[in-house]
């Protein structure tokens, strides 16, 4: 397309043509339309905008900022190209360049919820706790049941301390969505009411959403060593020892994984979450990997492996007894089931403000009897750090 051949119409005639085709969903070709004619008209703002807009919607983040930047450089002074930039910078992972976006369209007179929302979604991520408050506290009192931001505010306050702003925010929030799982789970962990286990959405989306950052978090940031400890632990009381078959549940990233598939010819690897597993498949640790959730997984496998790794699997899980049955039933007989638990002053379990579950080390011997299983090695552990303090724990090793 030359600039040349085209008039003033026919140019208006194809830019049409690219918004009709953007409009429609079909992604691929409108980028097409807006790239042609921007080798023609190269400081229309519009075309950039339109542009980074589509190849934000196909997840091309990268190539998006590209226009959006020539966008905001042509046209410095329009709210809703800084308010996009903001969208993509956050798909970038780039916060702290989203938050001066979104203040920037603010500044320019964009003061749309949205806008505040995202703002506050960036100080929170920043750490920035007080103006993420700030913001979510102006558009609560604009809009009482705008539901997301009382999601994240109770989140907010659930993490910084302020337990009792926290529950009043979760209620307000199934009020409004009584079928928000995450918030009746977080509500019941700050409110004394224990279930028998966390919802399977609530660990899939916390899960998700960890993936990326779930190995520099853990283990750089909160000294976590679980795996680690559970191998050396088996390793003292089987040194030299070699499993046919080893089921890791609750897989996540592969950590446990990495401890245990050498002394194992064969390893499958179950997780709820797809990005944990995506993460886990790019080590080729595994033998297979499954996306299931663990009691159903046990439930319908016809392998009989002859260990069971279940590193910090059982924060997840209150009551215990159903997953131990179905471990010992597929079980080989002589196989072993190794897995850990956070302390629990409760003399079976209790769900704490975390959100996590905490087993006594009195319910985990009492139930390993009932169940059939022999007790083999139990060991304290710091299992990894929560706010400068150790988690306590124990780790656990049992034979059918």
């Amino acid at each position: 397309m030359s600039k040349q051949a085209l008039s003033a119409k026919d140019i208006e005639k194809h830019f049409n043509h690219a918004c009709l085709l953007h409009e429609h969903g079909d992604l691929q070709e409108a980028v097409k339309e807006y790239k042609s004619l921007l080798s023609i008209l190269p400081d229309l703002p519009q075309l950039h905008f339109n542009c980074g807009l589509a190849l934000y919607e196909l997840e091309h983040y990268q190539e998006a900022e590209e226009h959006y930047l020539s966008a905001c450089t042509l046209c410095p002074e329009d709210p809703d190209i800084h308010y996009n930039r903001g969208l993509n910078f956050r798909r970038l992972d780039q916060i702290k360049d989203a938050a001066d976006s979104f203040e920037r369209a603010f500044q320019l007179g964009d003061h749309d919820l949205e806008t505040y929302y995202n703002l506050g979604l960036c100080y929170q991520d920043l750490g920035e706790f007080s103006q993420a408050a700030l913001l979510y506290d102006s558009i609560l009192s604009t809009n009482p049941k705008h539901s997301s931001t009382l999601n994240n505010y109770a989140y907010l306050c659930h993490k910084t301390g302020d337990t009792q702003k926290a529950e009043v925010l979760y209620r307000r929030l199934l009020e409004l969505r009584p079928e928000h799982q995450a918030a009746r789970h977080m509500l019941n962990s700050l409110s004394g009411v224990t279930p028998d286990t966390a919802p399977l959405e609530y660990v899939e989306a916390v899960f998700d959403n960890y993936a990326q950052d779930f190995e520099h978090s853990l283990v750089e940031q909160l000294s976590y060593k679980t795996p680690l400890t559970l191998w050396e632990r088996y390793c003292v009381l089987f040194p030299q020892d070699q499993r046919k078959l080893c089921l890791d549940l609750g897989c996540g990233t592969g950590l446990a994984g990495e401890q245990f598939s050498p002394y194992c010819r064969r390893i499958i690897g179950v997780d709820i979450s797809k990005e944990m597993l995506t993460v886990a498949e790019e080590k080729n640790l595994y033998d297979d990997l499954i996306k299931s959730d663990i009691t159903k997984y046990l439930s319908e496998t016809r392998h009989s492996p002859d260990m069971i790794v279940a590193a910090d699997v059982f924060t997840y899980l209150g009551n215990l007894e159903t997953v131990f049955q179905k471990c010992f039933l597929v079980a080989e007989q002589g196989g072993l089931f190794l897995f850990s638990v956070e302390d629990s002053d409760n003399n079976k379990f209790e769900i704490k403000e975390t959100g996590r579950f905490g087993h006594s080390p009195d319910y985990i011997r009492d139930l390993s009897q009932k169940t059939g299983w022999t007790l083999r090695d139990q060991h304290h552990s710091n299992l990894r750090q929560e706010k400068g303090k150790w988690i306590s724990g124990y780790l656990f090793i049992l034979e059918k």
